[in-house]
């Protein structure tokens, strides 16, 4: 016979015990964060974000195992409009096997995005239901796009996660600015594409590949990222097959969720020794009303790709073409003046190291500082000469293997740089645009978006190259076979949605210099990011200098501050604070949802 305290812990063993087992936990972080599986499960139960009219934005929802068939929906967002309901994407997991870096990791981390209904051609994909091992987390990405016209306000609505035979609310807030962001990216860019990442990862040719390159320009451009030589399909001579194919990126009428969003340059396609295709580009363009975003790459980090006395020839044949075709090189002020090509360039494309460089006592090996003024007398020159930046392996080292346990000093100066690399932060991945914008950069450049997949299946084989994980490679093929649908389309990584995130904090940035604030968008700036090397912002910091640069904003341009706004919020000390709010910490947006949620969804019983 029990007694009855005893009966008492029995039931109550009874109750608890299929929780542990067969439950999952659900709660939320910001979207400046990586959910790793060892993640442990966090108190934050709602969504609380903020964004400007034609931004993205977007926060996680993390189930904590053990937990089966797990999928989720999400509903319109009501206020004083009506938003349509964000879109969802199941976090899948690559595993590292190497570090890029001293500070890097091996193991599982989230990088590509499957997509629930695709943003591509709008078909349903394989990314729910999936299982979570016990003690495991996955993360589900929720991405609101807030229409161009939508109306300032507060905005509520409910993101369900199915799973076990039950179901979990998490409840959204939507705080939209009363400003825009617009659909051309203001800071230029000019991403790689070549041509055979995609053929060999879709197995395609011909006019097969042109409307996959199509799809992947297109969600590029939806990512505020121009894939700069979209033309190379096998037919870049034919200019009358670039104006049917890739003429609408140049004129903003791409099948893009920004309406009207533009590519902002376009590399020429003729032969560096030839003036005549050169002249051919020139024309062609300029008739189009092209011309303005037509540059020549004139040499690649010489002298590793071509030598400094073949850059003034090449750049003659562009302006033997037209005065006004520009020359892009990658190289910084002083090594092209040290070799006398500074003439020869139009833009000038420095690595971020050589902006401002870490110094001896720093881990590095001069006297470091930056070196953005020196490019003052270049810039001075007026148009075409522009500054871009670049990253490169040199935001992790460009060979060899890493000790994690006891770096050496050299390894030690390939940290905390922006980076594109997966194991990096997420605050890492979207840290250039900052700097672009403190340094009086209008553009960046990036070598490859599809490295990998010239070689390996990047989802099972990896996107390790050139000693980095992801280094070249910011798309996953999204063939039938591994995402399902009818139709093969790109898969976003969460690097390409950090790389957004960067131009749209630019695009504050630019805004409130724009209305007056340029000295305390700069003073922000430098205070999130002190130094190039310093790029590892806590992402609670991130969000509190966002939501500063739109309260400025609004202050400068005497729009109202919505109530639940946080003026002048601090940060949270966590990886995401506390809560998924907009500043990452309890209070201003996040209060307002700090509601009871029943977190835990079990099997029905029967």
């Amino acid at each position: 016979m029990l007694t009855h305290r005893a009966a008492l812990a029995l039931v109550a063993a009874l109750v608890i015990a299929p929780t542990a087992v067969r439950a999952g936990t659900v709660w939320t972080a910001i979207a400046s964060e990586k959910i790793r599986p060892e993640t442990a499960e966090r108190a934050d139960h709602s969504a609380a974000i903020a964004a400007a009219k034609n931004e993205f934005e977007a926060f996680q929802v993390v189930v904590t195992g053990p937990a089966t068939g797990v999928s989720a929906t999400a509903s319109q967002l009501a206020g004083p409009g009506t938003i349509a309901a964000p879109k969802l994407f199941r976090e899948e997991l690559i595993d590292l096997t190497q570090p890029s870096a001293a500070d890097g990791a091996t193991g599982r981390f989230p990088d590509p995005l499957v997509p629930d209904v695709d943003d591509v051609v709008g078909e349903r994909r394989n990314a729910f239901p999936f299982d979570v091992p016990a003690g495991e987390s996955r993360a589900i990405w929720v991405e609101v796009h807030v229409p161009a016209d939508a109306k300032a306000g507060n905005y509520h609505g409910t993101v369900t996660i199915h799973g076990s035979g039950a179901e979990t609310s998490v409840p959204v807030q939507l705080t939209v600015w009363d400003f825009a962001l617009p659909s051309t990216a203001s800071l230029k860019s000019a991403f790689a594409m070549t041509y055979g990442g995609i053929a060999q990862a879709h197995g395609v040719s011909g006019e097969a590949l042109t409307e996959i390159r199509q799809k992947y320009a297109q969600l590029a451009l939806d990512h505020r990222i121009s894939i700069s030589d979209i033309w190379d399909d096998g037919q870049r001579g034919d200019l009358s097959h670039f104006d049917n194919a890739y003429g609408p990126f140049m004129d903003g009428n791409a099948p893009t969720q920004l309406q009207g969003a533009k590519l902002t340059s376009l590399q020429a396609g003729a032969n560096l020794g030839s003036a005549g295709e050169h002249s051919d580009w020139a024309s062609h363009f300029k008739a189009k009303g092209w011309f303005d975003r037509l540059f020549q790459y004139t040499c690649d980090e010489p002298p590793i790709t071509c030598q400094w006395s073949d850059i003034a020839a090449r750049s003659q044949n562009a302006k033997q073409a037209d005065p006004a075709f520009r020359t892009l090189v990658t190289t910084d002020v002083d090594q092209a003046t040290a070799n006398n090509a500074l003439s020869a360039i139009d833009i000038m494309v420095p690595l971020v190291n050589f902006m401002d460089d870490r110094s001896t006592a720093n881990y590095g090996w001069t006297a470091g500082g930056e070196k953005s003024p020196e490019y003052d007398a270049f810039l001075s020159r007026g148009a075409p000469k522009e500054l871009w930046i670049y990253e490169s392996c040199m935001s992790h080292g460009c060979g060899g293997t890493v000790d994690i346990g006891n770096p050496s000093a050299d390894q030690l100066y390939f940290t905390g740089w922006p980076s594109y690399m997966v194991d990096a932060s997420a605050t890492r991945n979207r840290a250039l645009e900052w700097f672009s914008f403190r340094w009086g950069a209008t553009g960046e450049l990036y070598y490859e978006t599809m490295q990998a997949e010239y070689a390996r299946d990047p989802w099972t084989q990896g996107v390790y190259d050139f000693s980095g994980n992801g280094d070249g490679t910011l798309f996953y093929p999204g063939t039938v076979a591994r995402i399902g649908g009818q139709t093969d389309i790109p898969v976003a990584s969460l690097r390409m949605k950090m790389i957004r995130e960067g131009m749209e904090d630019f695009e504050y940035l630019k805004l409130l210099s724009d209305v007056g604030g340029a000295a305390e968008a700069k003073q922000i700036a430098q205070q999130l990011f002190p130094h190039a090397w310093q790029a590892d912002a806590k992402p609670a910091d991130l969000m509190a200098a966002r939501e500063k640069i739109a309260l400025a904003i609004l202050a400068h341009t005497n729009k109202p501050i919505p109530s639940s706004a946080l003026a002048g919020a601090g940060a949270g000390d966590g990886a995401g604070g506390g809560g998924c709010g907009s500043t990452g910490q309890r209070g201003g947006l996040l209060a307002v949802l700090l509601v009871p949620v029943a977190l835990v969804f079990r099997r029905r019983r029967g």
